[in-house]
């Protein structure tokens, strides 16, 4: 963004440089119509030292200003000020005092130039509105003692032409500035356009893979997994895969707990259980949290493969968002016996670690048998 706003800007200092050659070459020209009344003179070799002068000085100042591209260049401006001052009072000597006027008439535009050079290289300052004064101040001592209504015109002539230098500058400085404002918006709509183009690309492609999986891979995949003449470890590896493409398609934006979550879920076929299980993290807990809570919900499949007996199915609910975590396992199987339940083993350990980060647990005996864990993060949450 910097350099493109330099580039820019310095782009618009060089073409108001050149604007202003142009101008000060052209009316370098003006010095020459006073030769053309040699005869009417008083000091004509004035005049052409005068002619002379602004001639070097104008190819002076188109070489340096060319180079620079600037007219923020203090010497640049300084010499032509003090060259406009010596053309203004040398060549109005060169006539006679009663036509000094005529005379610098066509001096004047080469003098004028000089205001736009001090509105373009200083703008509004203190030393170009002193600099604009000593130029009218010695306009006025070069045309005395002609000092007719004419002079008024002259000195407004100074006056306006570098204020229309100013804001002429000012423009096209701001103008620079919109520029590369314009411009650095239209890359941001650019890259925004190429971005959803990539996801459109992306969401087209996952759901183009989703059909795939779903209408013709895991169909396949289910139906081995649930032949009878399949040996257990395969049969536990294709449940197992069957599991995971199912979450490839449904969980489309998994979380750090839902990894877990679907770990656990996954290691139930390693169980020789019957997962059913649903997910739904919109928010992740604290890492040690989840960890805890995966840790404990594991144990309990492990308790229902090792207590349940049949059937092995078995539901595992996970839901996670701002305000806490509910995880849930629930079995079909014989359910608890009779009496306070009591922690045990790998229970008592990854159920304690729930406790001591701040959550709950429960071991219930739901209607219709079997047993359900209910663990709670944090505390109390419903």
């Amino acid at each position: 963004m910097e350099l493109l706003r330099h580039d820019v800007q310095a782009a618009t200092e060089r073409r108001m440089a050149r604007m202003i050659i142009y101008s000060r070459a052209g009316t370098t020209a003006f010095l020459l119509v006073p030769l053309v009344s040699w005869d009417r003179l008083a000091l004509p070799w004035a005049a052409v030292c005068v002619a002379l002068l602004a001639a070097v000085e104008a190819v002076w100042f188109a070489v340096r200003a060319w180079r620079g591209g600037t007219l923020h260049d203090p010497a640049l401006v300084w010499a032509d000020v003090l060259v406009s001052v010596v053309v203004m009072t040398v060549g109005s000597r060169a006539a006679l005092p009663h036509e000094r006027n005529v005379v610098l008439t066509a001096l004047l535009p080469f003098c004028l130039a000089t205001s736009a050079v001090l509105g373009f290289g200083f703008g509004w300052s203190r030393r170009a509105v002193a600099s604009v004064a000593v130029l009218a101040a010695a306009w006025t001592v070069s045309i005395y003692p002609n000092l007719t209504q004419k002079l008024v015109s002259d000195l407004l002539g100074f006056t306006l032409w570098f204020l229309i230098a100013v804001l002429i500058g000012r423009e096209l400085r701001d103008l620079a500035g919109q520029t590369v404002l314009a411009q650095r918006l239209a890359e941001e709509r650019q890259e925004l356009l190429a971005e959803y183009k990539r996801r459109q690309e992306a969401m087209r492609q996952r759901e183009s893979a989703h059909r795939a999986i779903h209408d013709d891979l895991l169909p396949i995949v289910e139906r081995v997994a649930g032949s009878p003449s399949l040996d257990p470890p395969t049969a536990r590896a294709a449940r197992r895969a069957a599991q995971r493409a199912r979450r490839f398609i449904t969980d489309e934006h998994a979380t750090a707990f839902a990894d877990l979550m679907a770990e656990v879920a996954e290691s139930a076929a390693d169980l020789g259980l019957e997962l059913t299980h649903v997910l739904r993290v919109h928010h992740d807990p604290p890492p040690e949290v989840g960890e805890v809570l995966a840790s404990a919900a594991r144990e309990a499949l492990n308790n229902v493969a090792r207590h349940a007996g049949e059937p092995k199915g078995v539901h595992l609910y996970a839901a996670a968002a701002d305000d806490g975590v509910t995880v849930v396992v629930r079995d079909r199987g014989r359910g608890l016996p009779e009496g306070p339940v009591r922690r045990g083993g790998g229970m008592s350990r990854s159920f304690a670690a729930v406790e001591r980060h701040g959550g709950s647990w429960t071991i219930e005996r739901p209607p219709g048998g079997g047993t359900k864990v209910v663990l709670r993060w944090p505390e109390g949450r419903e």
